[in-house]
């Protein structure tokens, strides 16, 4: 697989909000909010700003759960876990 320059790799974030409060974290520059469930939500960065966007995560009261290079894997490990 090839990653191209200029698009760059991603980084997939699960992580879990006590509150279903979302607002903070639409309001990061630097990260996407891209599925919201429940209380889970995950959000979407560069592979350069991952440890960032998890130290942030976790700080405003966040708890992330897992990280990935696909959206995809992180919706089935969320399903996986609501299952159980």
């Amino acid at each position: 697989m090839v990653v191209k320059d200029k698009v760059g790799r991603h980084r997939y974030i699960l992580f879990f909000s006590p509150n279903k409060n979302f607002e903070f974290v639409k309001k990061l520059k630097f990260v996407k909010l891209s599925f919201s469930k429940d209380n889970y939500g995950i959000v979407k960065c560069r592979h350069t700003d991952k440890e960032k966007v998890i130290d942030y995560l976790n700080k405003a009261g966040y708890k992330t759960i897992k990280t990935s290079g696909t959206i995809k894997k992180l919706k089935k490990f969320l399903i996986n876990l609501s299952q159980s």
